[in-house]
């Protein structure tokens, strides 16, 4: 299992909030973490290329879209078998967790735990690198600041922003832009996820909203 590193991004992204949005916005709240009930229950999520197929602890998934699955309710955690994109493994779900199942450009299954901050008066924001590229930043356009640096493949990372905002990301390697998306919109007690993925130059950034299945 893998965990996320966030420790000088916090004053990043501190600063990133404060630069873009001094104006104010009006209220907009998300009911995701509001519907995790059961406090002895863990979650489970798959990260994936576009349009694979997916089974989280029985729970069929025929077309994942954009490549992430909805968070699946796992009432007795422990060992839970997960397969996508023709990958099978298992993920050890912890009480109380919330967890997702990265497939690699290379055909590996790698788990890692989100440590979402669940916050009243921010977004979690997490962004996964499942491309061919070693190590990815994740770039913020309009406040000329990097907020999430040397993500790893086959890894990832989180944020919490002050929110409601709105904002472009790119993912770079140095100066490079890799992939870009726009406009992606934050929410206070909402799950946002960027997806780095693709092999040889091809790559793509996608931005959805977490879920939850049940």
């Amino acid at each position: 299992m893998s965990d996320f590193t966030s420790t000088k991004i916090r004053t990043v992204a501190s600063a990133i909030a404060m630069i873009v949005f001094g104006q104010a916005a009006a209220a907009q709240d998300s009911q995701l973490y509001d519907n995790a009930a059961n406090p002895d229950a863990g979650y489970l999520r798959v990260v994936a290329v576009r349009d694979a197929s997916a089974i989280i602890a029985g729970e069929n998934f025929s077309d994942l879209g954009e490549g992430v699955s909805p968070y699946v309710t796992i009432e007795e955690p422990g060992t839970v078998d997960v397969s996508a994109a023709g990958i099978d493994g298992t993920a050890e779900i912890a009480k109380g967790s919330w967890n997702s199942w990265l497939v690699t450009a290379d055909g590996k299954g790698v788990l890692v735990t989100d440590p979402l901050g669940h916050s009243p008066a921010q977004a979690d924001l997490t962004f996964y690198n499942i491309s061919d590229k070693p190590a990815v930043d994740l770039y913020v356009p309009a406040a000329k600041r990097v907020a999430l640096e040397g993500v790893g493949e086959g890894s990832g990372d989180w944020v919490a922003l002050k929110a409601p905002l709105s904002l472009d990301f790119e993912a770079r390697s140095g100066d490079e832009t890799l992939a870009a998306a726009s406009d992606v919109a934050l929410a206070r007690r909402e799950g946002t996820t960027l997806v780095f993925s693709g092999t040889n130059g091809n790559y793509e950034l996608v931005a959805l909203k977490a879920s939850q299945v049940n």
